[in-house]
């Protein structure tokens, strides 16, 4: 009897077993970004194979005084180009760059150049990018250079904080995190570094071009140091450098959309050797990144 009852009990609970597995199997999984109500996971997870295209513009006004005499420059440039990468679960992935188009425009006191883009234009290189937003290896695109003003410059410090850092943990509107930047050019025995600091808030949603995303602020501040030989005179730069930048983030695609930075800076930069003076400078920045349908 008692075997009878015990069976009586198992075929239902076997049946009650069975049901919770087959809803587990149905159940809705988790989003790998989280959730409004609990925070959301932020991280870069760029599509595999998928080429996303970008266009970058830059305008940027330098005015300065050089013994007595108040002289401007002014910068305008043009790019656009291609990132994909083959595998996205690596840490950290590796993007591919084309460089499908690029000009600088720049104005200086009685010329006008427009350097030669022809070796920069059609030009591949990798870099590598974690999930939270951290660039690193920037050999080939240093290897990519053109010629502006009589200097080489190259493409490495375009890409050295083109990614804005994400947090490490859930995030929710109103929430903040706090990261740093370093951005390094350097040309033979010249160099400049900009080390930055920067706070982001996550200030809410938005649909941008048909994309879930998030809005973020990140008002930023630094410092400017640099040295270098021109003409027989030795040159030591010092200034600061603050501004704003605000982007949108895809976060369930995992791609940045848009950004756009505004800033300025004060420096001056003292001369010795041949001749000594100080040269104090104000400049002002806009730059814009887009993705392209």
């Amino acid at each position: 009897m008692k075997t009878k009852e015990t069976l009586k009990l198992l075929v239902p609970l076997g049946m009650m077993l069975a049901t919770i597995f087959i809803l587990a199997g149905c159940a809705p999984k988790k989003n790998i970004w989280g959730d409004k109500k609990n925070g959301l996971n932020l991280s870069y997870r760029m599509p595999e194979s998928k080429t996303l295209r970008y266009v970058s513009t830059g305008d940027a006004s330098q005015k300065m005084e050089m013994m007595g005499q108040k002289l401007e420059v002014t910068l305008t440039s043009y790019q656009e180009y291609s990132i994909k990468t083959e595998n996205p679960d690596a840490q950290p992935m590796t993007l591919d760059i084309s460089v499908d188009t690029m000009y600088i425009f720049l104005k200086i006191p009685g010329q006008d150049l427009t350097p030669d883009m022809e070796n920069v234009i059609g030009q591949h290189f990798a870099i590598k990018l974690t999930s939270w937003g951290k660039e690193s290896d920037f050999a080939q695109a240093a290897a990519i250079t053109f010629n502006l003003g009589g200097e080489t410059r190259n493409l490495a410090p375009e890409y050295q904080s083109f990614f804005p850092d994400l947090p490490r943990t859930p995030v929710k509107p109103g929430d903040s995190w706090s990261y740093s930047d370093t951005i390094r050019e350097e040309s033979g025995g010249n160099w400049l570094h900009l080390y930055v600091n920067c706070t982001a808030t996550l200030e809410g949603y938005e649909t941008i071009d048909g994309r879930d995303c998030i809005k973020v602020t990140v008002p930023f501040s630094g410092v400017v140091l640099g040295e270098g030989n021109s003409h027989g005179m030795i040159m030591k730069t010092t200034g600061e450098i603050s501004g704003t930048d605000s982007y949108y983030f895809d976060y369930k695609q995992g791609v940045l959309v848009k950004i756009r930075s505004d800033g300025k800076a004060a420096t001056e930069t003292k001369t010795s050797g041949e001749r000594e003076m100080t040269i104090p400078s104000t400049r002002k920045f806009v730059k814009e990144i887009w993705m392209v349908q």
